[in-house]
């Protein structure tokens, strides 16, 4: 073979994007998902597919987006790895705190609360303790495993913090405390009065933290995992269906007329959703959600 040939097979095999789906996928979804994306399909093995990458597209785009779906098990290339895919911005939430000014309900979150689970508790465990309250899950806070809670419209925060404080499966929970920028001090020294001595701080100085402790709470600002999309005007019904079942997302709030809320699947990383849901041809614009 001559160099010239060799580099044209190369070059063919770069305008191609290899996957491998899960056994229960048939081929009408196969060709459904291929007419979506404009590309053109040709089956390899029972459950390898080669997929045409169309033009204005690139390879990279197309593995990142298969890779991304639950009912693909492997792709080749393999989409390359973003460091900021895995950074979730977070807030700190910095509450003054003194045993002896009791705690008000302004001073928190309403509507939900913070849970810090046992190690021993399993995924059904929570899902059950969640499931008996009418309790929601929003997120889950990387690195300490605090889950964010919604409550249902009968239970107080109060309430909730009390009931699972008391469950053998929790480690302890909490409101989740609104958060508080303390005033800037304007001077880097303290004033010195005419003797040269340093002056005392005022009594009423709200720079202080009570007793030199404080409530520390991060907050996520992953906005539950979802998203905004915008649709193009003339979509359909059952575009928009197929776009749930390609994805794997679901309807939570229509904005408007082509304006949606949606959930993400677990699976779907939010930076990552914002790149791969432009890739479908109704789509205009993918805006994330910070809370």
């Amino acid at each position: 073979m001559s160099v010239c040939t060799m580099g044209l097979v190369a070059q063919a095999a770069d305008e191609f994007v290899t996957v491998t789906f899960r056994p229960e996928v048939k081929k009408p979804f196969i060709e459904a998902l291929s007419k979506t994306f404009k590309t053109t399909p040709k089956q390899m093995g029972p459950l390898v597919w080669t997929f045409k990458v169309p033009p204005l597209r690139t390879r990279g785009q197309y593995a990142e987006l298969f890779a991304s779906l639950a009912y693909v098990t492997d792709t080749d290339p393999v989409p390359a790895y973003v460091v900021a895919d895995h950074i979730n911005p977070q807030a700190v939430n910095v509450q003054p705190y003194n045993p002896g000014t009791p705690v008000k309900s302004t001073d928190y979150l309403p509507n939900e609360f913070l849970v810090k689970f046992k190690a021993t508790a399993t995924p059904d465990d929570i899902r059950f303790i969640n499931s008996h309250h009418g309790v929601s899950q929003l997120s889950v806070i990387s690195g300490i495993k605090v889950h964010r809670l919604r409550l249902p419209q009968n239970l107080s925060v109060e309430d909730a913090v009390k009931l699972y404080g008391q469950s053998p499966l929790v480690e302890y929970a909490e409101p989740n405390y609104r958060m508080k920028i303390p005033t800037p001090v304007t001077s880097a020294s303290p004033a010195t009065n005419a003797q040269g001595a340093a002056s005392p701080a005022p009594a009423n100085n709200q720079n202080q933290i009570p007793n030199g402790t404080a409530i520390i709470t991060p907050i996520p600002l992953d906005g539950g995992n979802q998203i905004i999309v915008d649709f193009r005007p003339d979509t359909r019904p059952e575009t928009l269906a197929l776009f749930h079942q390609i994805y794997g997302t679901r309807e939570v709030e229509k904005r408007s007329f082509y304006s949606y809320r949606l959930q993400l699947p677990q699976s779907m990383n939010a930076n990552k959703a914002v790149r791969i849901l432009m890739l479908h041809p109704a789509v205009i614009h993918v805006q994330r959600l910070y809370s």
